[in-house]
């Protein structure tokens, strides 16, 4: 099993640093950070995945940081929820104010 007791990745990620500690790091020249927005006073974090052409959307200071994740190659883009935020997604329209910041960074994303 690769888990650890304190809920880190395990292996050489787990070592990495970053000049600016309150900024997860990506982790993976997969891994493309498209940039971060506030919802409600939380910092919420936006990751392209190159590998499965999707954005990952986490907190910066929560845990659980994974909130969701906004898939793309359908008809229309969704926001597919971690169990841990639902009853915070479904406030305010948020899952849909975080699946509009990540269409339009996905959009933007060929500057990159």
């Amino acid at each position: 099993m690769n888990a650890r007791h304190d809920r880190l990745p395990a292996g050489p990620a787990a070592a990495a640093s970053t000049a600016d500690p309150q900024q997860r790091p990506v982790r993976s020249s997969c891994m493309v950070a498209l940039g971060c927005i506030d919802v409600d006073g939380l910092a919420v974090d936006l990751v392209w995945s190159r590998l499965s052409d999707t954005v990952l959307a986490d907190f910066r200071e929560v845990e659980p940081r994974r909130i969701g994740t906004a898939v793309f190659g359908r008809a229309e883009p969704a926001f597919i929820a971690q169990p841990d935020h639902l009853d915070w997604l479904g406030y305010e329209n948020r899952a849909d104010r975080i699946l509009d910041a990540a269409v339009g960074l996905f959009e933007a994303r060929s500057e990159l």
